[in-house]
């Protein structure tokens, strides 16, 4: 048996004035459980709040553990309770778990551990035979806590998105550092104070919305006047993806209307939206017999290829003449949609030409809604907004979750 005390000593840390009084494996409702009973040195004074005090009375306590092999496992004590200088009966912290919970620490890292795995709040209840809420408590426990107590860096190069919470019109406002590679607000929403919102989780932290330089966005109205009103000093960029996004748009706009005078053009959508570079040899042939039988549809393709041509250049002049060339270009085109897009690019100038002088994208924030969506996924849906933030900030937040006292 002391040797059996010595092995448990040593695998939960124990150090005087805390030891193993007693170890018992007990029969409870027909399964054998595993039951370690921790005591303290008597006339041991404790600490609380940084100042140590004689033990006034104590409370028994009990806490769930890490299994042993297939068993469950608890660890039981008699907490001290201490009088402070204000005549305040306390209950100390104990060394193996955090005050008020039910779990021990390596318990509680069991659970965020198995949740940054991938797996679901009720896939691991079932595998701890848990309940889904004492999960989520548990996780949503130490984000918080990390939240409140970790600082983020001055945050210079932001980005802005929305992402779809559940079916209907219900979105998150996300703000990323793209430096950091983390989230650093979300928000209910998709509008001015959805921003104004996610901004404040951002400063809250540390960050200052006068050191930010750039932000990236698509051209939501909302996210544009949020900006100029509140960081006037950062420059704005649109999205290289999100325009070309609205390019594929008009092109598609072309071939509907074509399409619907020739049968031809049926089943070809795909076609005339892919990269001309990943469209195989029989693909790229009947892309080149259809732009040449309906020249509408030939040109806007055409005008799509050679845009991806002008940004993809940029990378290494940033010059503004070849889109102005383009511009001129497509604007003679004379293709309803292809101008339409065109204004689009002169009501909007000022971020594409910041595009040019920082070539920032949202790149990390697409990977960022889609790592949003695979969480709601794996969850099935939530519908507490709070825990699906919760859980936002557990997978992209960059938090240090590893628990400690």
């Amino acid at each position: 048996m002391m040797k059996d005390i010595a092995i448990f000593t040593a695998a939960l840390e124990l150090e005087s004035p805390w030891f193993i009084r007693e170890v018992k494996f007990e029969m409870i409702d027909k399964k054998k459980e595993l039951h370690i009973y921790v005591d303290h040195l008597k006339r041991k004074k404790f600490e609380y709040d940084g100042e140590s005090y004689p033990v006034y009375d104590h409370q028994e306590r009990m806490w769930r553990h890490l299994r042993f092999f297939q068993h469950d496992c608890y660890l039981h004590a008699r907490v001290p309770r201490v009088i402070t200088k204000g005549d305040k009966v306390k209950l100390i912290e104990v060394p193996w778990a955090k005050l008020g919970s039910s779990f021990t620490l390596l318990f509680e890292h069991d659970v965020l551990d198995l949740i940054g795995e991938g797996m679901s709040a009720t896939g691991v209840s079932r595998r701890l035979e848990l309940g889904d809420k004492r999960v989520s408590g548990i996780v949503r426990r130490h984000v918080s806590y990390a939240l409140s107590t970790q600082n983020i860096e001055e945050v210079k190069e932001l980005s802005v998105d929305e992402t779809s919470t559940k079916k209907g019109h219900n979105y998150f406002t996300i703000m990323c550092d793209r430096v950091a590679k983390k989230v650093v607000g979300v928000a209910a929403g998709k509008d001015k104070e959805a921003f104004a919102h996610a901004l404040i989780d951002m400063e809250v932290r540390g960050g200052s919305r006068e050191a930010v330089r750039t932000v990236t966005m698509d051209m939501s109205r909302s996210y544009i006047s949020a900006v100029a009103e509140s960081m006037g000093q950062a420059d704005i960029v649109f999205d290289r993806f999100h325009i070309v996004k609205k390019m594929n748009e008009a092109v598609d706009k072309i071939r509907r209307a074509e399409q619907r005078e020739y049968a031809e053009l049926n089943r070809s959508r795909y076609l005339w939206l892919k990269n001309n570079t990943k469209l195989n040899k029989e693909q790229k042939q009947k892309v080149d017999y259809l732009a040449n039988a309906y020249p509408n549809i030939g040109k806007a393709y055409r005008l799509k290829e050679l845009l991806k041509v002008v940004l993809d250049t940029a990378y290494y002049n940033h010059r503004l003449k070849p889109l102005n060339e383009w511009i001129k270009e497509a604007w003679a085109s004379n293709l309803k949609a292809i101008k339409e897009f065109v204004n689009m690019l002169r009501k909007h100038w000022y971020g594409i030409k910041s595009y040019f002088k920082h070539l920032a994208t949202n790149a990390f924030a697409e990977r960022v809604n889609l790592k949003i969506q695979e969480i709601k996924r794996i969850a099935k849906g939530y519908r507490n907004t709070h825990n699906f933030i919760i859980m936002i900030y557990f997978h992209l937040g960059g938090l240090i979750l590893k628990p400690t006292k």
